[in-house]
Formats: structure tokens, C-alpha cells, sequence
């Protein structure tokens, strides 16, 4: 039986326009990413590695090419069931956590469930290795941040998890650490980063460089 890629850009392009000029941030790219995989994406800055992130989470949308979802062209969708694919199916971690000042962990980790529930947020902050859920996010350190993020990230059971350069602001330990627990995820995985030393963490990894996607070596 053929097992259906999670996620698949084929000839995937973005164009920026700005003033009187034009910005290609993309280029024709093309890969898919099989269930329960973990793929890293690095680059230095500009090379295109948030904007991959952002027409693989549907936030933004692609000048040319195609999109596909577990098999479903993303191009179809209209609004309301682009909304449901990016509730359902797509986790987010983001560089900087964006985590509400004014809610406490376990509230922060609860708030994109549709139905509150507290047992399963607390299982998925226990399996991140998080407690004292009633602290808010100005008493956590950058580590117990992404943790909680990464708590966040699945509390809706995604196929997969889009991570832009989370650790970026974590030292080496902590980025170690982080990284082994997204390895545990049940989900599957694309991450960016400026560090390429991380590809060994991962299943298989790319290099972006001028909106160009390219094996690592």
C-alpha cells in the first residue's frame, strides 16, 4: 500500500512584490514529507526559511506551484476549510513562542483546543517535561518556553509540526534537549534553522541558500 506523503511542494515558488520590485523568496521547490518524519531546513537569514514555513502552514499562499496536505491540493480550499486543515492537521512553533503573557501554562497550552481539556494538557506539558503548570510565561526560562510551545503544538493530535527556528535563542544543552523531545513527537516534522550542525537529529536534511532547495551533502 502507498503511504501518502503529509506534506508535498511540487515546482512551489514565492514571489514577493515590493515597490517597484520583485523578490523571489522560493524557488520551484519540490519535496514531500513522509508520516512520522523529521526533516531540518537550514539557511543563514533571508534565505527563505521562514516564508517555507509559512506556505507549508497555509499562512500564506504560494505565487506558483502546488501544496498538497495529506493528498489535498491546498489551492482548493476555501477560507473556512483552510482554517479547519491549519486547526486540525498543522502544530506551529515559532522562534518566539508568542505565548499570552496573562495566561499561566496550562491555559496557554489549552487555548487552540476547541474543547478545553485539561487532562490532556497536562499529559502532553508532563511528556515535555514541564511542571508547576500555574507559572506564566515571564517566569519560565527560553527552554521551558519552547517546551510549553511544544505542548501547545499538539494538543489538537497534528500531522505535523512546523518549527521556525526554535532554537535559536536556546543554548547548546538546551537545544539538545529540546530537539531529542521533538524526536518523541507523534508527528511529523519540519524544522528550520540557521545551524547546520543539528542535521543529525533528523531523518533528512535540506539547505535553502537564494530560495534554492538543496540536499545536504
Amino acid at each position: 500500500m502507498i503511504t501518502e506523503s503529509i506534506l508535498a511542494f511540487n515546482q512551489v515558488s514565492k514571489v514577493y512584490h515590493r515597490k517597484n520590485a520583485e523578490v523571489t523568496a522560493l524557488k520551484d521547490l519540490s519535496f514531500s514529507l513522509p508520516p512520522d518524519s523529521s526533516t531540518l531546513v537550514t539557511g543563514p537569514s533571508g534565505s527563505g526559511k521562514t516564508s517555507l514555513i509559512y506556505l507549508a502552514g497555509l499562512i500564506k499562499t504560494p505565487s506558483s506551484g502546488k501544496i498538497c496536505i495529506k493528498g489535498v491540493p491546498t489551492s482548493d480550499l476555501d477560507d473556512s476549510e483552510r482554517s479547519l486543515m491549519i486547526r486540525n492537521e498543522i502544530g506551529f512553533i515559532f522562534r518566539r513562542a508568542n505565548l499570552l503573557p496573562y495566561l499561566n501554562i496550562l491555559e496557554n497550552v489549552m487555548l487552540p483546543m476547541s474543547s478545553p481539556d485539561e487532562g490532556k494538557a497536562g499529559k502532553l506539558l508532563e511528556k515535555a517535561h514541564v511542571d508547576k503548570w500555574d507559572r506564566f510565561p515571564s517566569d519560565m526560562s527560553p527552554e521551558e518556553v519552547q517546551k510549553v510551545t511544544l505542548a501547545r503544538s499538539l494538543v489538537n493530535d497534528p500531522a505535523i509540526v512546523l518549527a521556525d527556528e526554535p532554537t535559536a535563542e536556546l543554548d547548546r544543552e538546551a537545544t539538545a534537549n529540546f530537539l531529542e523531545l521533538l524526536g518523541k513527537i507523534d508527528a511529523t516534522l519540519l524544522l528550520t534553522s540557521s545551524q547546520s550542525s543539528l542535521h543529525n537529529f533528523f531523518d533528512k536534511s535540506y539547505m535553502l541558500e537564494y530560495g534554492v532547495l538543496r540536499s545536504y551533502p
